[in-house]
């Protein structure tokens, strides 16, 4: 990558690591928000364009559908334009998908649609392109944890805010909150532009990297498995998150708003587990142990929504949803760390970007075939018996990729 270098050790100042983790992580929960206000208003929103709530789960697929196969392609954009350039890029068409979504039209909301994926897979390597050189290597698995944590808060605030807003004010002032937010983020990343994007080169070429990241992963067996056990916990992941609130609202009789709160327990415990799993793992100095473990709570906490009804006690469920969030949605920043870990050096976004391939595959799977599972079973709640099967699959090659680095003695 063209243009100057600076060193390491100025990199990873204090004033430069908490800019960076700041920034870069409330940049991320704009682009969240902007996909999860969706899911939070759902039933409001699916009435006024006339369609089945269900369907979320296929607008969910054809979000990370895009942000699958845009993953690849536009890693380039990290290399000629900068990280900050590209996150930037990333929030305006944050903003732009959700001014298309306000006209309540199907093609709208597709091509809105297909924008946030793309939107989302530029920002996530870029993001760790810009954490990789600025966070010190005793602490980057919390550093990559704590700016994870941008998916679920971003989850949690539309499920704390958008409810209350949609049913005094309309949906449509939901996604104007979250545009607001996005275009406020554009404005407070400029300052650090010329710091972050220095390593740009303006000549490099898209053509050349655009299947990069997935062949150097390929080359890796803790790699390879890492990531392709990502692909069935982000579709675990996305289901809780897509599926939560109209499954209390239906099949155990919440009201919008207490379902929102359930599922804000499930966001909130992923956003303090990620910063929790970050120190655990870099105080263990195991962080493919951390995440084997956490997947074996996951699998459980499947079996558990399975038989969810609405008899439980409130605090039953939110207890379940407190351990489920703090698993399912709290793995990924040691994921990200993992990746960026293992890579080749200088290699970070470009594995960062094959890696996140796999991820956006799950997400592309699992919601739509649990939207179809429930069209054609009619229950959520069974539907989580079937993901299981996913959970388990994401369990057995976590534990197969720290196989491979306690057969070749990694660190």
């Amino acid at each position: 990558m063209a243009g100057a270098t600076v060193p390491a050790s100025d990199l990873a100042h204090a004033p430069a690591h908490v800019a960076a983790v700041a920034l870069t992580t409330f940049a991320q929960i704009g682009a969240v928000m902007g996909i999860a206000v969706f899911a939070v208003v759902a039933p409001a929103f699916a009435r006024d364009l006339g369609v089945d709530p269900a369907l979320i789960g296929y607008q969910m697929s054809v979000i990370y559908g895009a942000a699958m196969f845009g993953s690849p392609l536009l890693i380039w954009m990290v290399a000629r334009w900068g990280a900050c350039r590209t996150i930037q890029l990333g929030l305006a068409c944050t903003v732009l998908a959700l001014t298309l979504a306000l006209t309540a039209t199907l093609p709208a909301l597709a091509l809105a649609s297909i924008m946030l994926g793309l939107a989302m897979c530029i920002m996530t390597p870029a993001g760790s392109h810009v954490l990789f050189r600025f966070s010190p290597a005793k602490s980057r698995n919390l550093t990559f944890s704590i700016k994870q944590t941008c998916v679920p808060a971003g989850w949690m605030l539309m499920a704390l805010i958008a409810p209350a807003v949609t049913l005094t004010l309309g949906w449509r002032w939901a996604l104007a909150l979250v545009m607001l937010f996005c275009v406020m983020m554009i404005a407070l990343l400029q300052p650090v532009r010329a710091l972050w994007d220095e390593d740009r080169g303006p000549q490099a070429r898209g053509t050349q990297r655009a299947s990069e990241g997935l062949t150097l992963l390929w080359r890796y067996p803790v790699l390879r498995a890492l990531s392709a056990a990502s692909l069935f916990l982000s579709a675990v992941q996305l289901c809780l998150s897509s599926f939560a609130v109209t499954l209390l609202v239906q099949d155990a009789g919440y009201t919008l708003i207490a379902a929102g709160l359930m599922l804000s327990v499930a966001q909130g415990a992923g956003v303090a587990a990620r910063i929790a799993w970050g120190w655990v793992a870099d105080r263990s100095g195991d962080c493919l142990g951390v995440l084997a473990k956490i997947g074996a709570v996951i699998v459980v906490c499947c079996l558990a929504m399975s038989q969810m009804t609405g008899e439980w006690p409130r605090w039953v469920s939110a207890l379940l949803f407190l351990v489920f969030g703090a698993t399912a949605i709290g793995w990924n920043g040691l994921f990200l760390a993992e990746i960026a870990a293992r890579c080749p050096q200088g290699k970070v976004s470009v594995a960062t970007a094959g890696a996140m391939v796999w991820n956006f595959a799950g997400i592309l799977l699992g919601p739509a075939l649990f939207a179809l599972g429930v069209r054609l079973s009619g229950s959520y709640t069974q539907m989580f018996a079937w993901l299981t099967l996913f959970a388990l699959a994401g369990l057995a090659l976590l534990m197969r990729a720290r196989g491979h680095v306690q057969r070749e003695g990694a660190p």
